[in-house]
């Protein structure tokens, strides 16, 4: 039953299969692993710090294109899918071939749309303990995002010691308005105001926290926004866990598109494939150039500013 009212909701939040069940685990039990790769990074004598899994639905694949010849060469990078479109078999077909090409997607039968995000990123930590349970942390982020390998090192040598690090926003006013992407009814969060949360455009869960943030998510009523569930609803008020805000980590993206205002974060949302890969010429030069000892961008600090996001 519940796995049925999934697969027929659509783009107008029909959210009353919430109604009738919040219990995450019980709907996660309805769905079936379809496609995964046969090996991963994980399963060999290499050492992985950081796992990133990016959502994306089945129909998006040159922005997965993008991602695999740019930043996901320099970072094991797995994708996540749901089923899409009306020509269910087709989309499988097609996906199917291009899993078996790259090696690098996991596909699951459940309706991809943006209400169902709790479900997909509670995938693909269940899918991350089963197959990369000693990765040093998992990055959670989609498949409009620009990623800086050299700049998430520096993200996790910063916030070693802390659970959950991304661009934290504090004191959010909830939005109400049926036709918002982002609605969130009162009978679901009776708060108007969330008191913090990281934004789900990219946030990082350390490795030793992740079966304790699953097995929390299993006992807190589910929300259909993934961010303020997991990182609000599990991590801060279920288990106490603090939110590391590092601004690098930004949900935003440079309105002066300098190759140093891009080095200068770890993470660019709102980005087309092809500002991906303008983007990648960009910092990967930059790191050509420090690797021989250059000295580069000596404004970076001024141009990484806020004033230059949005």
């Amino acid at each position: 039953m519940i796995r049925s009212s999934l697969q027929t909701q659509r783009w107008n939040h029909d959210l009353q299969h919430l109604r009738r069940s919040r219990n995450l685990k019980q709907y996660l039990q309805n769905i079936q692993l379809l496609i995964e790769p046969s090996s991963t990074r994980c399963e060999g004598a290499e050492e992985v710090p950081l796992l990133v899994m990016v959502s994306s639905p089945p129909s998006h694949l040159e922005r997965r294109g993008a991602i695999r010849n740019t930043w996901a060469k320099h970072q094991p990078t797995i994708f996540f899918l749901g089923v899409d479109g009306t020509d269910r078999d087709q989309v499988l077909v097609d996906t199917y071939i291009e899993a078996k090409e790259y090696g690098d997607m996991v596909v699951l039968d459940f309706l991809e749309h943006y209400d169902n995000l709790t479900l997909k990123t509670a995938l693909m930590l269940q899918w991350s303990r089963r197959r990369c349970p000693t990765v040093g942390a998992l990055l959670k982020t989609d498949d409009d995002v620009f990623l800086n390998p050299w700049r998430l090192k520096e993200v996790l040598r910063t916030h070693e010691n802390s659970p959950l690090i991304g661009y934290k926003l504090n004191d959010s006013k909830v939005h109400r308005e049926e036709h918002s992407k982002w609605h969130l009814p009162h009978w679901l969060f009776p708060r108007d105001v969330i008191p913090e949360y990281l934004s789900g455009t990219s946030y990082i869960l350390q490795g030793d926290y992740i079966d304790k943030i699953l097995e929390a998510s299993y006992k807190t009523p589910m929300i259909n926004l993934e961010d303020v569930y997991f990182t609000y609803l599990v991590s801060r008020s279920a288990l106490r866990l603090s939110l590391s805000h590092n601004r690098r980590l930004s949900p935003y993206k440079p309105w002066i598109t300098t190759d140093c205002a891009f080095w200068g974060l770890a993470s660019v949302h709102s980005v087309t494939p092809m500002e991906i890969m303008r983007a990648w010429e960009k910092i990967e030069s930059l790191a050509w150039r420090i690797e021989r000892g250059e000295e580069v961008c000596t404004y970076m600090r001024y141009f990484s500013s806020d004033i230059f996001l949005y």
